[in-house]
């Protein structure tokens, strides 16, 4: 006899198969730590020091020369005079320059002389136009004579305003009090017009002038600097950086910095002579919070922000932290924004991700701490 089975017992044991199969597959292995080298973020705690050879320039220095050309005749100065607002320095030639002047003057002179005779003749026109005994039409074309002739008399007088303008121009002047630096022209010589002769330093503010290597850039702009006489290099002074470079030079690849004196500097400053040499410092480490160093391999890109790969609390996983980059070099990067004792990957971090699981391995390298580098160049 057949036996019926319901379906709901069906359904029931087939549940049951179901469940006795599920538990008899062994569990997903979890999922495997990758090894990563990680640096404890600690302050930057060497100070960062540096001797570079510098020269003492004046603030405002200017390229003298002649508005016009022509062979100069006289050289009234020399390299290292001390030279008054409106001196003059030079002069060329004058000839042909006056000889300008009067045909200038003569042309004008002619003008003026038609100019008056038009305008004599268009007021007996006039007089005449009005007893009728002459049309309207001769009076008209009188006028247009006088009126260019007046032009003309307008025009000649520019003409001689601009050849003594440039008779002027023969003679070169200090335009403020300062020094000579260098010249580069002699007497005899035809020089062109614009062609630089004299270079002139203003009296008054100095400032210090250094070529700093590519990997000192960044770090110009955050450390103190202060300059010595180089035969008096216990007598320092405090400086501010006020000018650097954006572009290399071309021979060195150094960029050129310039600093000017801090408040309390400035007298002493102001006495250095122009062009003596100077030792300037820069030491300490970074304005600002607390910086760390790390190799730049720590450092990663994460939405258009510079940031680290940073360990959680539970050691097993990253968390994006973004940094602010102080100064960088080939080596190392200097950051701010890691709070003190995270530990934060140092190899290999553009390779990894937020869902990457890790096994932190210490890594002790020099390139957290750089020693004092002090050298000169």
């Amino acid at each position: 006899m057949n036996r019926i089975i319901p379906a709901a017992a069906l359904t029931s044991m087939a549940a049951a198969a179901l469940l006795t199969a599920g538990c008899s597959q062994p569990p997903a292995p979890p999922a495997i730590a990758k090894p990563v080298f990680v640096t404890t973020v600690a302050p930057a705690t060497s100070a960062q020091t540096r001797t570079f050879t510098s020269v003492v320039r004046a603030r405002v220095e200017t390229e003298l020369g002649f508005r016009t050309a022509g062979k100069v005749v006289e050289r009234l100065v020399e390299i290292g005079d001390s030279v008054k607002a409106g001196q003059v320095l030079a002069r060329l030639d004058p000839a042909d320059y006056e000889l300008a002047v009067k045909a200038a003057a003569d042309q004008a002179q002619a003008a003026s002389v038609d100019a008056q005779q038009a305008a004599s003749d268009e007021a007996r026109f006039r007089r005449l136009l009005a007893d009728g005994s002459v049309g309207a039409a001769d009076h008209e074309r009188q006028k247009a004579r006088a009126d260019a002739a007046a032009a003309r008399l307008d025009q000649a007088k520019r003409q001689l305003e601009l050849a003594r303008n440039r008779a002027g121009y023969a003679t070169l002047v200090a335009p403020y009090a300062g020094v000579v630096t260098a010249l580069r022209f002699e007497r005899g010589q035809v020089v062109a017009e614009g062609q630089s002769v004299v270079s002139l330093a203003r009296d008054g503010e100095r400032e210090i002038v250094a070529e700093l290597p590519e990997d000192w850039v960044g770090r110009a702009r955050t450390l103190a600097a202060t300059a010595a006489p180089w035969n008096e290099p216990g007598s320092p002074v405090r400086l501010v950086l006020r000018e650097l470079s954006p572009q290399a030079s071309t021979p060195g690849r150094t960029y050129r910095a310039r600093y000017s004196a801090a408040a309390e500097s400035r007298a002493p400053v102001a006495a250095l002579p122009l062009g003596s040499t100077m030792q300037l410092t820069l030491s300490g480490a970074p304005a600002g919070s607390a910086a760390t160093v790390l190799p730049v391999s720590a450092l990663v890109k994460g939405s258009g922000s510079a940031g680290v790969w940073a360990l959680n609390a539970k050691g097993s996983g990253l968390v994006f932290t973004p940094v602010q980059v102080v100064s960088l070099d080939d080596a190392t990067v200097r950051v701010t924004g890691l709070a003190m004792g995270s530990r934060v990957v140092s190899v290999g971090a553009q390779k990894l991700d937020a869902g990457t699981r890790v096994r932190a391995i210490e890594r002790v390298t020099d390139t957290a701490t750089p020693p004092v580098a002090k050298t000169s160049s």
